[in-house]
């Protein structure tokens, strides 16, 4: 998901984000295993081969060349799933599953992102490596949250040129819907959260000033936006309160006899921080609140000085809408992409002028949107390509690329577009055409040495680029290959064939003037890998919210579950039942309605089981023309030995569960009966310490009458990502169902 606006572009994890690495999909939620290919040696003691994630998510692979007298390891192309600009735009971040690397802007290969651990360094791939950091404005600093546990890092300043790192929060929560930090438009400060309370942090403000002095307020990082000039707006219930940066130190110090900040307007409702968002108009006069409500999502337009329409705009987006992408200019032209899973539609409203949203023309396929500084053109990117249009008209000025194209960034009027074949920098020029300067390879179809010079070969998009591993990739033509050879006059280079564990293969060197084989890697220790199946499901009654972004997270990962649907939520969501079932997820029955099956209010006979299972299924069949597999356990798991001899006579397998969340218990019961409460990422901690192979563990979707402060689903990225690294492979529940 990408929100934008003409001063500020804030990558977000939705994420559409985004974002993301493994070969080839070719099984269901799979934890990556690593494949090595291409092995070839030079006469000079050089060899190169590549790496790609096998059986994961999306597309993605590097090339490497090792030096075999030290096996020391070279990298030379960046897959460009997120891309930052670093000091001051002269430098790019490129992060991927194999880690970080800089590059140049005026080209070159990657070197290291020393800062944070690599492929090169653990030999494997992660997908937390994408969403654990946020780059200054300016590219000088970074925010880093180093993984301590399934839900929780340690944050970390660091400083980009030096490397130095500074502790600033301990126990924060890991990234899911968004990072956890904001920085200031100049760079000086930033906002984090930390145990549902916000603080702010001076770059340049001594240490030891302790956490509980740098206190904004209660909230999650959803309720602070800051604005060009260096205030930020803090959304607190309904209360929206404009805070100056210069005096936020002063503001903070003696908040407990002084408000924080300037209150600027009061919402007409109270605004939740795990389903809202807004954002603010680049002269700060207004906003644009994004509004959640059960499987919908409304916008409100929101002045905050005078206002010369007729009434306020709002935009009913359409139903399951999982997110939003936001573009604001200067002339308060707004245009809003609108992504549902299955399209999405684009909106624009001019507040200087008109009253209402009015519906464009999409440019279909492309989920992502940066709007240029000046606010004149806007690019727009995605598994279709990029296109780049004239904002103003929303017309097209010209296609920028039809391969899928991975992350975007504007470079003053210039932008760099990273697609899985190359990374570019490209200026328009006064006629609309694009100049293109190469600044690394994305990913290469061939490789070979140069025959004379032993120098590094790559085939891409049907062009041939050379590098000494030092240089950046140039174009070359009529290239002279030597050919492919696994033995110098030294060493002796093969993949070997691993029966289990992360690697499917491993490159070997043999030294044959001695004894000795090893790996040409550093081997990752196995055994942290426990391995085996987990059935993830999702429990939907009468509520769906949340629904959208659990099919995201699915669809992001590749993992087919299984939903248990009950009646009354199919009767009230059909296009819910009907964006699970066209997912190819598995649909599985939670009885007709959610009655209590334990209690004597009915009569529990195997003529009241079999009809309600029937009934159940020609809901689900006239919402979706579908059918339920047959698989269902009764509401809120109450079984029984006689509930499953009911449901096996109607040809039902009966599920349990083996591991309890606790996202069902409210703080109301909680305080009421005694029992135990657990925020989301808790139960995450919990679930990662109780599951074992073969482990059933249930998700309830809807919101919960006497209130969670906080929903196990709006943490569903942090927990597949935990599950898929700790080695386990995420299935429906029928594979795993005794």
């Amino acid at each position: 998901m990408r929100f934008c606006s003409v001063m500020m572009r804030n990558k977000a994890v939705s994420i559409t984000l985004l974002f993301f690495c493994f070969i080839n999909g070719a099984a269901v939620g799979i934890p990556a295993k690593i494949r090595f290919s291409g092995l070839d040696i030079s006469n000079d003691g050089k060899a190169l081969f590549r790496v790609d994630s096998a059986n994961g998510i999306h597309e993605e692979s590097a090339l490497f060349v090792s030096q075999l007298v030290d096996l020391s390891l070279k990298q030379l192309t960046a897959f460009p799933r997120n891309i930052d600009l670093l000091e001051n735009g002269r430098m790019i971040l490129v992060r991927n599953s194999f880690g970080w690397t800089r590059i140049p802007v005026a080209g070159g290969v990657p070197a290291l992102f020393t800062e944070h651990p690599s492929f090169i360094e653990r030999s494997n791939v992660s997908l937390s490596a994408l969403k654990n950091a946020e780059v200054s404005k300016d590219g000088k600093w970074l925010v880093l949250l180093e993984s301590v546990s399934a839900a929780y890092g340690n944050l970390a300043l660091v400083n980009i040129s030096s490397g130095a790192k500074t502790l600033v929060a301990s126990h924060v929560e890991k990234s899911d819907r968004a990072f956890p930090v904001r920085w200031s438009p100049d760079s000086q400060s930033f906002i984090y959260e930390r145990d549902r309370k916000l603080y702010y942090y001076q770059v340049a403000a001594p240490s030891h000033i302790e956490e509980q002095y740098r206190l904004i307020g209660e909230g999650s990082i959803a309720c602070v936006v800051w604005e060009t000039e260096g205030d930020f707006f803090y959304i607190n219930g309904s209360t929206v309160r404009r805070i100056k940066g210069s005096e936020i130190f002063f503001r903070s110090m003696y908040r407990d006899f002084l408000e924080i900040g300037v209150q600027s307007g009061t919402l007409p409702f109270a605004f939740d921080p795990d389903f809202d968002e807004f954002y603010t108009a680049p002269d700060a006069n207004a906003l644009l609140i994004s509004k959640a409500n059960r499987t919908n999502r409304a916008l409100f337009f929101y002045p905050l000085g005078a206002y010369r329409g007729t009434a306020l705009p709002y935009l009913q987006l359409p139903e399951l809408c999982s997110g939003v992408t936001t573009l604001w200019s200067s002339a308060n032209i707004i245009t809003i992409i609108a992504h549902n899973g299955t399209g999405q539609s684009v909106y624009r409203l001019n507040a200087a002028a008109e009253s209402a949203f009015i519906p464009l023309a999409s440019p279909g396929g492309m989920d992502n949107a940066a709007l240029s500084p000046d606010g004149g053109r806007v690019i727009l990117w995605g598994e279709k390509g990029a296109v780049l249009y004239d904002y103003s008209a929303w017309r097209r000025i010209q296609s920028i690329s039809d391969a899928p194209v991975y992350d975007c960034v504007w470079l003053g009027d210039d932008f760099i577009i990273g697609d899985e074949k190359r990374i570019e920098r490209i200026h328009i020029n006064q006629d609309n055409s694009a100049t293109r300067h190469l600044i690394c390879l994305s990913s290469i179809d061939s490789v070979a040495f140069e025959a004379e010079t032993n120098r590094i070969l790559a085939q891409n998009n049907g062009k041939w680029f050379v590098t000494d591993g030092r240089r950046a990739w140039t174009e070359l033509q009529d290239p002279v290959m030597r050919p492919t050879s696994l033995v110098s006059g030294r060493y002796r280079v093969y993949l070997e064939k691993q029966e289990s564990g992360i690697y499917e293969n491993l490159p070997m060197i043999r030294n044959i003037t001695s004894v000795g084989t090893t790996p040409l890697i550093r081997i990752r220790d196995s055994s942290v890998f426990q391995g085996g199946a987990i059935a993830l499901c999702f429990d939907v009654y009468d509520d769906a919210t949340g629904l959208s972004h659990v099919l995201d997270a699915l669809d992001f990962f590749n993992i087919k579950a299984t939903f248990f649907l009950n009646g009354e939520g199919i009767r009230r969501y059909p296009e819910a039942a009907r964006r699970i079932a066209d997912a190819g997820h598995e649909t599985a029955s939670l009885f007709f309605a959610p009655l209590d099956l334990s209690t004597s209010r009915y009569i529990i006979d195997n003529n009241f089981i079999v009809r309600s299972l029937a009934r159940n299924e020609d809901e689900f069949f006239a919402a979706t023309g579908k059918e339920l597999a047959l698989l269902w356990h009764p509401p809120f798991y109450v079984a029984s030995s006689k509930l499953r001899e009911f449901a096996l006579s109607a040809g039902y397998k009966t599920a349990s569960r083996d591991v309890d969340p606790g996202d069902a218990v409210t703080m109301s019961e909680a305080l009421r009966l005694g029992l135990p409460f657990r925020s989301a990422s808790a139960m995450i901690e919990n679930i990662m310490e109780k599951k074992r192979n073969a482990s059933v563990i249930p998700v309830r979707l809807g919101l919960l009458e006497g209130g969670r402060d906080t929903y196990l689903y709006n943490r569903i990225f942090v927990l597949l990502d935990a599950l898929i690294n700790a080695g386990y492979s995420v299935v429906p529940v029928s594979k795993v169902a005794q």
